[in-house]
């Protein structure tokens, strides 16, 4: 606890010294022929209280107050065996100290690793929840069990996909690596422009996931990746208050606003509109004449 600290373990080291040097003073007539009695164990607490330099600061004082009040003669093989001893004994407690470190540590550890995993699972809940609600029609259209079950299923496989990523401690992962990753199979269709230094949380990879997968998977359907010469054109931009994502089709067939009433919403609207200004900002979806043009800004707090 202390060994943080020098400056106590030095203190530890002439209190400890002096007490045993004292006691050893005070009962010399009870032990004699028996110096170094009392002096091994004020090394050992010292060393264990202080670390190594503060054990080998009690051991030299203890062979000085030895050698000055109880030892009436140096001798080079005396010398040398007391010092052997007290190193090897400052050593061993110096690997017991850090073995309880070590210990302490990975007890820390795994209760971090506890909560972060308990923190990781309500949010991957919220999101599942976020989904279903999403996947569900907002208004009274008529919607095939078959419709949702498809689209909602989909859309859990992202999430799935998404957290193959979140593996290590961290659970963070760059940004151009998870829009490399949706858009793997899509090699030669769509490009990517900036290349920001940006990881995203677990949270934000789960949810930003979503985005591109329902971005995909309205290209596939209706977009420029319909088209055999449709392309999409990705540009980051990297920006005091975050990341500015942009997607833009072209090549494909064109595409319309859905009716103002937003009785022409579908589910993939939702995961872009509503669900992406929960943790986005500057949403955008424009219906150009030349494909589907979408941007949003990833706040700079959320995205390391």
């Amino acid at each position: 606890m202390f060994r943080g600290h020098p400056a106590i373990g030095y203190v530890v080291a002439f209190v400890s010294v002096g007490a045993a040097t004292a006691l050893q003073w005070w009962a010399s007539d009870f032990y004699q022929g028996a110096p170094f009695l009392t002096i091994y164990p004020a090394v050992v607490i010292t060393a264990f209280v202080g670390g190594y330099p503060a054990g080998l600061l009690s051991a030299v004082l203890a062979g000085l107050s030895q050698w000055y009040f109880f030892i009436p003669q140096y001798h080079w093989l005396a010398v040398l065996t007391y010092v052997v001893d007290a190193v090897v004994c400052v050593l061993l407690i110096e690997y017991v100290n850090r073995g309880l470190d070590r210990e302490t540590q990975a007890k820390q550890h795994q209760a971090l690793l506890k909560d972060e995993l308990q923190h990781r699972i309500q949010n991957l809940f919220a999101v599942i929840q976020a989904v279903i609600r999403f996947s569900l029609p907002s208004n009274e259209a008529r919607v095939s069990a078959a419709a949702i079950k498809d689209g909602l299923l989909d859309r859990l496989q992202a999430l799935v996909d998404a957290n193959r990523h979140v593996s290590d401690s961290t659970g963070e992962i760059a940004l151009i690596d998870l829009i490399h990753g949706q858009m793997r199979v899509f090699a030669e269709r769509y490009t990517v422009h900036g290349r920001p230094q940006v990881t995203l949380n677990p949270q934000l990879t789960q949810n930003f996931s979503l985005i591109l997968h329902e971005l995909v998977t309205n290209s596939l359907k209706y977009g420029a990746l319909s088209a055999a010469d449709g392309s999409v054109q990705i540009k980051l931009q990297e920006v005091p208050t975050g990341v500015l994502f942009d997607w833009t089709e072209t090549g494909g067939p064109a595409v319309s606003a859905p009716p103002a009433d937003g009785s022409g919403d579908g589910f993939g609207s939702r995961i872009l509109g509503p669900f992406a200004r929960g943790f986005c900002s500057d949403v955008e979806i424009a219906y150009e004449p030349t494909g589907l043009h979408y941007s949003l800004q990833i706040p700079r707090q959320q995205s390391v």
